[in-house]
């Protein structure tokens, strides 16, 4: 009897070990170089579960071709890494991460990676506010921006209203060089190194040429004068924000006609912050973010997560020395403190679809509503007479499908938005689907946009509804 027991807990000793062996196997060596849900155990515990695409009437072998499509593009060197995860029906039926932070392969993406949203912060980030200041009443479509901006007033933007904003229709140009307010020559510099020294230096790339920044303006530690963080040892004076919404309100007025521009979300930012009277990320956190256990969304994410945390964007840019990590990439939102309406959400992919999954679900989750219905309704079926944009977010263009953002098989229904940096989101109300696919196309240089150029999203997009059929 003794034998027998002593057999019995050496078999189980011995199941306990393998089961142990084989998780750790999984953790460390996915297949295919992709991470799935199915390591929710070792590195997510709070992971959702990974549903089979027949079980939503989606084919898994047509799925499976998004895997060659990222590893092309990885092999191209269009992105070192990424995030896609697609949700049909509320439940997740294809998450991966694929590649590395770099292309030096030191760090592997995985699902808690977080990513500069870019433009995908427009309606991930400001158009909630506004959403909901319309929601509960504080706020009307035709309300002019002015009411609201007192520097708007008394000039040629006075009439511009929250609509035009939203479609891009407002008449402000696509962007402005915010950071010539600080620099002391009106000259575009290719390098900005201010912070290394204390001279303020601006070099031109391999020109001879030295530009400076105006040394009141910048500064390499923090102050009651200085709170503006723009990247390590680099802040801005507070001043500067003002200065920027005034060159603004200085710039030339063109016609009302679409053109996409970030000085319009820029504008919607400030308007929330006017009517909640406290600043929009913290609204964002305690009115969206929070109750819905957004664990990894943020603006200035080094205020919560650790640098290895955070994808990297570039090794330099023209604004700031060395590798843009945790900071945003865009240099307007970079000089407005990291917190703009046009850039400076951070998030995984998981967090990103969960924002989405409330839209689709006319603004209701896990038994909370954000909003109402009609209001969900109203901001993600409008369309602009143009037929380009909706209220705040990016639309199919049927019309023309070479410069649509989605494949040729999206329904115009389909409401979202891209970002720079190689990211993007969106969301099906008629086949109830959600598409996330964020990456650093951007590292370690943005010259050249591969992503774009061989349609990676697109293409990923188009695998998505084909497999339906």
């Amino acid at each position: 009897m003794k034998k027998q027991l002593t057999i019995l807990l050496v078999f189980l000793f011995s199941i306990i070990l393998m089961n142990q062996a084989g998780n750790n196997f999984f953790a460390h060596a996915p297949a295919n170089g992709a991470f799935s849900t199915t390591e929710r155990d070792t590195i997510n515990p709070t992971a959702p579960v990974l549903y089979s695409p027949n079980d939503v009437g989606m084919s898994s072998v047509r799925l499976a071709h998004i895997d060659s499509i990222v590893k092309d593009g990885i092999e191209a060197r269009a992105f070192p890494g990424c995030q896609v995860l697609i949700m049909k029906e509320g439940k997740p039926i294809y998450d991966k991460c694929f590649g590395n932070y770099t292309y030096e392969a030191v760090q592997k993406v995985k699902p808690t990676t977080m990513y500069d949203l870019a433009s995908l912060s427009k309606t991930t980030g400001t158009l909630l506010a506004i959403m909901k200041f319309y929601d509960n009443g504080k706020l009307k479509l035709t309300d002019k921006a002015s009411a609201y901006l007192t520097f708007l007033r008394g000039t040629d933007k006075e009439n511009i209203t929250i609509t035009e904003l939203l479609f891009h229709e407002s008449g402000l140009p696509a962007g402005l060089p915010f950071y010539r307010l600080a620099v002391e020559k009106n000259n575009t510099p290719s390098f900005l190194a201010s912070t290394k020294d204390t001279t303020h230096t601006v070099r031109m790339g391999s020109s001879s040429s030295t530009y400076k920044y105006k040394e009141d303006w910048v500064s390499k530690i923090p102050s009651v004068e200085f709170q503006s963080q723009v990247s390590d040892s680099f802040y801005m004076h507070n001043r500067f924000h003002q200065a920027a919404m005034q060159m603004i309100a200085g710039t030339r007025l063109g016609s009302k006609t679409y053109l996409y521009s970030c000085l319009n979300f820029i504008l919607l930012k400030e308007i929330a912050e006017a009517i909640s009277g406290t600043a929009m990320d913290v609204f964002l956190d305690n009115e969206f973010y929070t109750p819905l256990k957004l664990n990894n969304t943020a603006y200035l994410p080094l205020r919560t997560h650790k640098k290895e945390d955070i994808a990297p964007t570039l090794k330099t840019d023209f604004l700031r020395y060395g590798v843009i990590q945790g900071y945003v990439h865009d240099p307007d939102a970079a000089l407005l403190g990291g917190v703009s309406g046009n850039a400076g959400l951070f998030a995984t992919a998981r967090d990103v679809a969960t924002v989405y999954q409330m839209l689709l679900n006319n603004g209701e989750m896990d038994g909370k509503r954000y909003f109402s219905a009609e209001t969900c309704r109203l901001f993600t079926t409008t369309t602009s007479a143009s037929g380009r944009r909706g209220l705040g977010y990016d639309k199919p263009v049927p019309t023309n499908p070479l410069h649509s953002p989605c494949c040729i098989s999206a329904p115009s229904a389909v409401y979202g938005h891209t970002g720079y940096t190689g990211t993007c989101c969106w969301v099906d109300p008629v086949n109830k689907l959600v598409y996330v696919f964020l990456s650093n196309r951007t590292y370690p240089h943005d010259g050249v946009n591969k992503l774009a150029k061989m349609g990676i999203r697109t293409k990923i997009q188009e695998v998505i509804y084909q497999s339906m059929k």
